[in-house]
């Protein structure tokens, strides 16, 4: 259990660390870290209000892996291309009305973590976890803040899973 929590940790560190360095590219600067961070949220917000003129149809899939009984959902959400899963999840809930999501934000990595979808949490208690994946059953590397939609067609699997089987 332990070795499964610091291998999330080491990955989303990993994946700070990857974001302040692609800040700090973009910004050309290499003044401090405060100041980088408001020229990158500044090119952040030029680029996405870019993006903003395509929108993308993207399929989010909610399935329980541990248990067929519960009621798996299916959700296509509106965003504009470039946008992060996160914030798609953020638009899903104001699309649909019975979409719900938790998250807790990690700001030492940078990212959130998702605790719970449609009322159904993650435990640590009984090791388990939303895994969350491309169409294709591959689970991403990064955090839900760094996944971005690209197109129309794109789909994202969450799957309530277990760290202590390995069951995903």
């Amino acid at each position: 259990m332990m070795l499964k929590f610091s291998i999330l940790v080491a990955c989303l560190l990993v994946a700070s660390l990857y974001r302040e360095v692609q800040s700090d590219d973009s910004s050309g600067s290499s003044g401090s870290s405060e100041s980088s961070s408001s020229e990158s949220s500044e090119s952040s917000s030029s680029e996405s209000s870019e993006d903003d003129t395509i929108p993308a149809n993207v399929t989010l899939k909610i399935e329980n892996s541990l248990d067929s009984s519960w009621p798996s959902a299916e959700y296509v959400v509106a965003v504009p291309v470039g946008t992060s899963v996160y914030e798609m999840m953020e638009a899903a809930k104001e699309q649909f009305d019975d979409f719900t999501f938790e998250a807790t934000f990690f700001q030492q990595y940078g990212g959130h973590f998702i605790d719970s979808i449609n009322s159904l949490a993650g435990s640590t208690a009984d090791q388990t976890y939303w895994r969350f994946e491309n169409g294709y059953g591959a689970a991403f590397d990064r955090g839900v803040d760094l996944i971005l939609v690209h197109a129309n067609d794109d789909v994202i699997v969450f799957s309530f899973a277990s760290y202590a089987t390995g069951h995903p």
